[in-house]
């Protein structure tokens, strides 16, 4: 599973994007409150939790630049905007939404049920991609990732193993990677980032352009939240032009990638209708561009924080699927 230990300096990251992105989070709360903000009660205690241990304690300490608490106010100095702090005055849903105004994280609470299986019961998700979180509440882990080939053998008792010895307060953190085709959402409940499906959706009727598609990449932490043991799964999204990608001369190595993933899994991810083409495209020679004059997606990308560059920042190993 790629997995490593973690830390609160990983936790919560912020880059050049952050204000375009924490703009697209507020509109997307707005416009769609019902699949990004999920409360219960089974899952509240972990919200707060979750809202007293990043905003009140994280944020201010790791960013005091950015974030600051005066009297009983949280003060974000590049947004500019400032709300009470005391979750006695919140309900849990507002919690939600103050996190997801502050970080660009997406949270998913998986609480312990009786027989010790850690089940969906709350989130904050702004940037899902093929997952509706609303209707997973309720599943087990095993339940949710019963789609991903060769989940039941062995990768479902590594998954298991992981969340039974994760002690409180222990983080944990991997990589996930996807091509997406031809658009630049991040907002994709109801359709995966594997780009180009086979129905008769206009996506699926489009040709596919290479140099319109992305590298999706999600840097994932897994928390056990000291007071109430919840395991918070943690998502960091990523968009990277493949553009970026072939310009700065990582092509063949992304290419390899791909080529590399098992026959199932890359059914999976969708290879069918990307792989070749795709592929061929990421091993031409970019002869057309200046690597140091390389044009992103101004709503989606940032160059620092590309995660499959090797130079970009000072964690960039750590943030990239296929650095050595």
């Amino acid at each position: 599973m790629g997995i490593k230990k973690s830390s609160k300096q990983d936790w919560i990251r912020i880059d050049r994007n952050y204000l375009e992105r924490i703009a697209l989070r507020e509109k997307l709360i707005v416009e769609h409150p019902e699949i990004c903000v999920g409360t219960s009660e089974k899952a509240n205690p972990a919200i707060r939790e979750l809202y007293e241990e990043v905003m009140l304690d994280l944020l201010p300490k790791r960013f005091p630049m950015i974030f600051r608490i005066k009297g009983d106010m949280f003060h974000n100095l590049v947004t500019g905007t400032r709300h009470r702090i005391s979750s006695a005055l919140l309900n849990h849903a507002s919690m939600l939404r103050h996190l997801a105004q502050n970080v660009e994280e997406d949270f998913y609470f998986m609480v312990p049920d009786a027989q010790d299986e850690f089940v969906l019961q709350g989130f904050i998700a702004c940037f899902p991609q093929g997952l509706l979180p609303s209707a997973k509440v309720g599943m087990s882990v095993s339940d949710i990732h019963k789609p991903v080939p060769g989940y039941e053998g062995r990768l479902k008792k590594g998954v298991n193993r992981c969340f039974e010895r994760m002690e409180r307060g222990q983080s944990v953190g991997r990589l996930n990677w996807a091509i997406q085709g031809n658009y630049s959402q991040l907002f994709l409940p109801f359709d995966g980032a594997n780009t180009l499906k086979t129905d008769d959706s206009p996506c699926a009727k489009a040709e596919l352009d290479p140099s319109a598609s992305f590298l999706r990449a999600e840097h994932h932490t897994l928390t056990c939240l000291p007071r109430t043991g919840t395991i918070v799964f943690a998502v960091r999204s990523y968009m990277t032009p493949l553009t970026q990608i072939r310009a700065e001369g990582s092509g063949p190595t992304l290419a390899e990638a791909c080529d590399s993933m098992p026959e199932k899994f890359g059914i999976y991810k969708n290879r069918p209708t990307w792989g070749q083409r795709v592929c061929a495209w990421l091993r031409e020679k970019d002869s057309g561009s200046d690597k140091n004059d390389v044009h992103t997606s101004p709503t989606t990308t940032s160059i620092g924080s590309c995660p499959f560059a090797q130079s970009r920042e000072p964690d960039s190993s750590a943030s990239c699927p296929f650095a050595a």
